[in-house]
């Protein structure tokens, strides 16, 4: 859940400018670990004014709640002036293109059908292998989590892009941190399995490294979870031993 934060310092008669600063050091501490785990999105000092504004990320209201009211440095020196929901724009042109549909009723979840999701995988898989990114980005969820291999020693270092994401615009982000090491020559989806909202495929890549201009092949298991056409999770599994032995002149 993302949240537009406006925040005041309300020092003025309570304690001088040098402890006020003294805390801001330290309250800067706890915004910039904000920022390094992804629970805060932007952080912004109002130009000569005793603001900050913040967009952040949470989980739960309670959390928001506990981090404003209990784990800020200067939560006694804060007022909270506006804390605004907020919802992704595209999210809100599907619903207005769509008429802004009713919601399901209660207990019911969106699905998918068999059909719909080969279809949307195939869909998917044909824009990439085309390198119609824009096209292939129509097709997922704004809020969806991609799960990448996991972060390793001494494969990192060389794939800075490994991990998982959430969110659209920080999986876009990871793919642009990627095109700065690899470029994509071909890929050709092997096989495709479907079980309901369940895409199970086998992806070949034929990338090269921009360093050293070594190519290589990667052989990509990919399950894709589709709900209401849009794809919700993505997640792969595949060999990091091509890509260490291109990338490392192996």
């Amino acid at each position: 859940m993302l949240f537009y934060v406006q925040m005041k310092w309300n020092y003025q008669g309570r304690i001088s400018q040098d402890e006020l600063w003294r805390l801001e050091a330290r309250e800067g501490e706890h915004g910039l670990e904000g920022i390094r785990s992804g629970l805060v999105k932007g952080l912004y000092k109002v130009v000569s004014q005793h603001r900050v504004i913040a967009i952040v990320d949470v989980d739960s209201l309670e959390n928001l709640d506990r981090n404003s009211m209990g784990w800020l440095p200067m939560r006694e020196y804060l007022e909270f002036e506006q804390v605004w929901a907020l919802r992704d724009y595209a999210g809100f042109v599907e619903d207005v293109k769509a008429g802004f549909p009713s919601p399901p009723p209660p207990g019911a979840t969106a699905t998918s059908s068999p059909d719909e999701t080969r279809r949307v995988a195939v869909s998917w898989f044909d824009n990439l292998s085309k390198g119609t990114f824009d096209e292939a980005l129509k097709l997922v969820h704004p809020d969806v989590v991609w799960e990448n291999i996991a972060p390793t020693p001494g494969v990192s270092d060389l794939a800075p892009w490994l991990g998982s994401y959430r969110g659209l615009e920080a999986v876009v982000k990871s793919f642009e941190v990627w095109a700065r090491y690899s470029r994509m020559l071909a890929m050709n989806l092997q096989q495709l399995t479907v079980e309901g909202e369940d895409a199970l495929a086998i992806v070949h890549e034929h990338a090269q490294c921009l360093a050293n201009g070594n190519e290589y092949d990667l052989y990509v298991a990919t399950n894709l979870k589709i709900v209401g056409g849009k794809i919700r999770r993505w997640k792969v599994y595949w060999d990091p031993s091509p890509l260490i032995r291109a990338y490392k002149n192996l």
